[in-house]
């Protein structure tokens, strides 16, 4: 095994003859400080998040290029660090150990905080003599591959999975066991070497096994291998390979119709009982739309809603189901459990589902008899299958418009529901089809994305592949594709099966259709699914699409004459009895509908011109009033902490007053070169991206910040997201302050006031200095500090 050590803040402060490697990003680097004399190799220049015949690890000439830019050759001793507990940090002690690094390597505890703690920083770049020639090995020791892991599960060995506990119940490789980074570590250091011991031995990891590492994004495997190689374990490999093949042997049934037979057979019984005769059902009941939220025993359900498109009847339902079902328990603060929102709420989600939460085992039953009366379902609203489908949110309504996309995502959901066949794919898969000029399905961020477009007099749809948001966002791509509509289900279907047969099982950081698109190429990917469909393959046509719409709220048009009105939900949630007065007044006033937009709103379409004022007199439309403030306009937000275990700050409460107190500042300060309908403030309680940050005005992420007082709610912050631009954040600040936030938002838009010519703030944005934007953020000069540091 390579040797690989763990130091203190004291062992580095007297080394000598050291690189020290701090692996953060650019603005942690440079802005918020460093070791002194270390040196800057971002994370993401030391991994290949694509998969592919490398695995993990970069190419070697990649490697050696970093390195040598470094002025590292491989007989110098390097220490790494990251922002606390080094799992970045161990990645590239790994992967310099994988090339035949000769010198000794040194994962810093604590890292970046641990240091600073105690000694000082610097800020700034740093200049680096590169004239270095660093010369890698093969890939080899620690790396293996799959016969090593044959070898340990077969033999006296043992694989040890260090993804997360709860990504190991959904599915594991039969004798594996589960040790994640989270385990071995407190505070953002190491635990006491005497509690790290028992957690092995209750693993059954000892030191006269070969031990076996597995994950699916390699920096978690490499800090669990510091952590064994500090505690001297000599027989430690590592395996970055795919184990598809593995869970495909060994995959429990994924029945949506056996999964709900069973929920109504332990109805009576409770949760207890059914999770204590079925191992791992709590994950797979995410295919009949309950997702198991932090507090045990309670699930949310999401009620699927193609195209976000109810009739009157199905949204009273829906209402009155959250009103009457969705109440938390007195032990978890009844009626005042929100501050903000009370109780007996439902959430508009940005794929125009609706979720309610505290939903009780014993109650799923008569709430799916109730929903199955008005033809609604919640089967496959959640978990690894083709999620409910988008579309334009008034399809059939707009004058322009070239086609109603709602009925073509009625067949797309029709088409998989229930399907064993696709209720286990390697990952969700996400489909948009849009049907005017304005893209209102946001094609980019979708697995599959269907715009408008003619070809020879005829019409369809031009395809898009491989979009996401989360960990590696990436637009869809073009795939050069021309499909008519009665094609469409069969290329949603070929493109599941291309998912089914190329996707990992187990990898789920990189088992998205985008990073196989990056992995395979756009053109072979469009051979693949293209060779399963049995209609004529066409090139891309003409496309229809002109603009990108942000919302649909307001007064608009119909094509018939009529007027729809868009609804202002601040962060998408809602009283179900509101939600329910809401469809009563949809009957009495408008044609019997209720939509749902991405933007977390709802819409009414068919009110009469005349009826029209009228209705905006209703109470629940006052209160959801068609013309908000611009912040309330724009603020979209994710569950949060407050139910998902994934969250790691609260966001719904925060959110919406946050874009109250703007709004406020806003109608009474602000001075700038235009007022705008929205400022899209979005809030992610964690880096899942469920919030859509990356395409907002100033996008937000959740984080736990460290003080010497303990620790604090903060967000990363992002700003001039711009879909219609094809343009994500710039990430410009780490982990700042919640309670600072809407200070950080009067600063930047009245610099934006200030020193803009009239653009939009995207492109003030992507003119304005990485380091301005920065200062804005932080209310901090650091040119000045460093000019007098210097």
């Amino acid at each position: 095994m390579v040797e690989l050590s763990v130091v203190g803040p004291d062992w580095v402060a007297s080394a000598d003859d050291v690189a020290v490697v701090d692996v953060r990003d650019e603005q942690r680097f440079a802005g918020v400080g460093h070791v002194p004399g270390a040196v800057h190799l971002p994370y993401e220049a030391i991994r290949n998040p694509a998969g592919g015949t490398a695995g993990h690890l970069p190419t070697p000439p990649e490697f050696e290029e970093s390195m040598s830019e470094l002025g590292i050759g491989r007989e110098t001793p390097i220490v790494a660090y990251d922002d606390e507990a080094g799992v970045y940090a161990a990645r590239l002690l790994l992967t310099a150990a994988a090339f035949g690094h000769d010198a000794p390597l040194y994962l810093l505890d604590g890292g970046y905080d641990a240091w600073s703690s105690r000694y000082e920083t610097e800020t700034g770049a740093v200049s680096v003599d590169s004239n270095t020639s660093y010369e890698t090995g093969a890939p080899g020791k620690p790396i293996v591959g799959r016969e090593a892991v044959e070898r340990a599960l077969d033999g006296d060995g043992v694989v040890v999975d260090t993804r997360s506990a709860a990504e190991y119940d959904a599915a594991h490789i039969p004798g594996a066991v589960q040790l994640g980074w989270e385990d071995l570590v407190t505070d953002g250091s190491l635990k006491a070497r005497e509690e790290i011991e028992r957690l092995l031995a209750d693993r059954g990891i000892e030191r006269d096994r070969e031990v076996v590492l597995y994950c699916n994004t390699a920096r978690r495997l490499s800090h669990t291998y510091a952590v064994l190689s500090e505690l001297g374990y000599e027989r430690v490999t590592a395996y970055e390979g795919s184990l598809t093949g593995w869970i495909r042997e060994t995959a429990d049934e994924w029945s949506p119709e056996g999964l709900e037979a069973t929920v109504r057979a332990y109805a009576d019984r409770g949760f207890e009982a059914l999770v204590e005769d079925h191992d791992g059902i709590v994950d797979r009941l995410k295919l009949v739309g309950l997702y198991h939220q932090k507090q045990r025993g309670y699930f949310m359900l999401r009620t699927k809603v193609p195209g976000g498109r109810l009739d009157a009847e199905q949204a009273r339902v829906v209402g009155q189901v959250a009103d009457e079902f969705a109440r938390a328990p007195e032990a978890h603060g009844g009626r005042e459990q929100s501050p903000e929102f009370g109780d007996g709420y439902l959430d508009i989600t940005t794929r125009q589902d609706i979720q309610m939460h505290w939903i009780r085992l014993e109650d799923v039953p008569e709430i799916w008899d109730r929903y199955e009366a008005v033809g609604l379902t919640t089967m496959q609203a959640c978990g690894n299958s083709v999620r409910n489908v988008v579309a334009c949110p008034v399809a059939g309504l707009d004058p322009d418009e070239e086609a109603d996309a709602g009925t073509l995502a009625d067949e797309i959901a029709e088409r998989f529901l229930a399907d064993e066949q696709y209720a286990n794919l390697p990952r969700k898969l996400k489909v948009s089809v849009t049907g005017c000029h304005e893209n209102c399905a946001r094609a980019e961020l979708n697995d599959l994305g269907l715009l408008p477009a003619e070809k020879d007099g005829r019409f369809g749809f031009n395809v898009k592949i491989g979009g996401g948001l989360s960990d590696g966002p990436r637009l869809a791509r073009d795939i050069d594709l021309f499909v008519e509509p009665e094609n469409v289900v069969e290329l949603v279907e070929a493109t599941a099966d291309f998912f089914i047969e190329r996707g990992s099982y187990l990898d789920t950081a990189v088992n998205r259709l985008r990073f196989l698109v990056a992995e395979f190429g756009v053109d072979a990917v469009r051979e693949d699914i293209t060779e399963r469909v049995d209609f004529a393959v066409e090139p891309a046509g003409e496309s229809l699409t002109e603009r990108y719409r942000g919302d649909h709220v307001g007064v608009h048009e119909q094509a018939d004459g009529r007027q729809y009105v868009g609804l202002n939900v601040p962060v998408g949630r809602m009283g179900g009895d509101e939600f329910a007065d809401l469809a009563s007044l949809a009957s009495e006033y408008g044609s019997g509908e209720v939509r749902l937009s991405m933007n977390q709103n709802a819409i009414v379409p068919g009110v009469d011109p005349d009826a029209v004022e009228e209705f905006r007199a209703e109470p629940v439309i006052q209160r959801y009033s068609p013309d908000p403030g611009p912040f309330t306009r724009g603020v979209v937000a994710c569950t949060g902490k407050e139910y998902c275990t994934y969250g790691i700050i609260n966001t719904k409460d925060r959110a919406i007053r946050w874009a109250r107190d703007l709004d406020e500042w806003f109608e009474t300060e602000y001075d700038g070169p235009a007022d705008p309908e929205a400022v899209r403030l979005h809030l992610s309680g964690c880096s899942a991206s469920c919030a859509q940050p990356q395409i907002a005005d100033i996008g937000l992420r959740g984080e736990d910040r460290r003080t010497v007082e303990g620790s604090q709610p903060a967000v990363d912050v992002g700003l001039g997201g711009d879909l219609g631009r094809g343009q994500f954040v710039d990430w410009v600040v780490g982990s700042h302050p919640t309670a600072d936030l809407p200070n950080v938002v009067r600063r930047v838009l009245d610099t934006y006031a200030a020193e803009s010519n009239g653009e939009p703030f995207s492109e003030w944005v992507e003119r304005t200095p990485q380091q301005r934007l920065f200062e804005l953020v932080t209310d901090t000069d650091t040119t000045a500090t460093m000019e007098a540091d210097d």
